[in-house]
């Protein structure tokens, strides 16, 4: 992922793992990889002979603390195709399968700061890496010294390796539905779990949202200050009821009414559920924004064919 060296760093609360790591070695041909393989050579850097696979175990060899991240996603495995030149640095392709087109944008969402469209469904670059999410893929192509001719053959690479996945894939429907006004652009995460949301927006140490692998939340910060608003769509409707109940136990007993409350100086919160979603806002500015918010995407999900003629608080 991106800024490798400071991503390698993260280290999610989640669940510690107790399984033998193995990393794969395979001929390019022996499995469905090689459908999507990069090309055999690109500007003078040639493709190794043997492809480096690893699954949601022995990810861990390869990445360690940040696999973590993958791993709270529907995460299948990933391709590693190193790329030598003579007085050249090594190029890698890294081809990540995610599961889900969902979950190739999430992981491509997890820490981006801006993004261009022209490769797969959305690229960003950081320096010498340059990621992008296409269909259920996660791909990212890294020099770790960066030249003219380096940042040339990584366009290329990842061009011919958009060129190779399937079409491009649609971002969560949660996504499209966050109210556009005042939205800050690259701030909308996708995520599942609770770890994920304490990363992006540290909540509370227990689990009180009740977020698990089935879940799918949204975050994203608006405009005035940091307003954050978040998203969550739970199985079922008595779900996402109790974890209401649970956030107002916990968080914000005074918000039992379905109003905004001030927890600190000029940070309001406001939550509502209706069927199987809630959807709370943290740090707003003044009641009204928080309670316009959350009636917004509410609106947008009622008028998306998400919610039932019932409407709960």
């Amino acid at each position: 992922m991106y800024g490798r060296t400071r991503f390698k760093a993260i280290v999610l609360s989640l669940a510690a793992v107790s399984a033998t790591l193995l990393s794969v070695c395979s001929e390019p041909g022996e499995d469905m990889t090689s459908a999507i393989a990069p090309p055999n050579e690109i500007m003078g850097w040639r493709a190794a002979d043997s492809v480096e696979t690893y699954d949601r175990e022995s990810i861990f060899d390869y990445i360690n603390g940040a696999g973590e991240v993958y791993r709270s996603y529907a995460f299948q495995e990933v391709t590693v195709h190193r790329y030598t030149k003579p007085d050249a640095p090594e190029i890698t392709v890294e081809i990540f399968d995610m599961g889900s087109s969902d979950d190739a944008f999430g992981v491509f969402s997890y820490t981006r700061e801006s993004e261009e469209p022209g490769i797969g469904s959305a690229f960003e670059r950081r320096g010498s890496v340059l990621c992008f999410w296409q269909d259920r893929y996660y791909v990212c192509v890294v020099a770790y010294k960066s030249s003219d001719d380096v940042k040339t053959a990584i366009d290329s690479l990842a061009r011919a390796m958009a060129e190779r996945l399937p079409p491009a894939g649609t971002i969560p429907a949660l996504i499209s539905l966050l109210p556009a006004n005042n939205l800050i652009r690259f701030t909308e995460r996708f995520f599942h779990i609770h770890p994920s949301l304490n990363y992006h927006y540290f909540l509370a140490e227990q689990n009180i949202l009740n977020l698990t692998e089935h879940t799918n939340a949204v975050l994203a910060s608006y405009e005035p200050g940091t307003t954050h608003l978040l998203c969550i769509e739970y199985p079922t409707t008595s779900d996402a009821k109790a974890a209401r109940q649970s956030f107002i136990d916990n968080y914000v007993p005074e918000t039992a009414n379905g109003d905004a409350v001030m927890i600190e100086t000029d940070k309001w919160v406001a939550s509502t559920q209706a069927d199987n979603y809630l959807t709370i806002c943290f740090d707003a500015v003044d009641s009204e924004t928080a309670l316009e918010l959350i009636g917004n995407m509410k609106a947008n999900l009622k008028k998306a064919g998400m919610l039932g003629e019932d409407d709960h608080e």
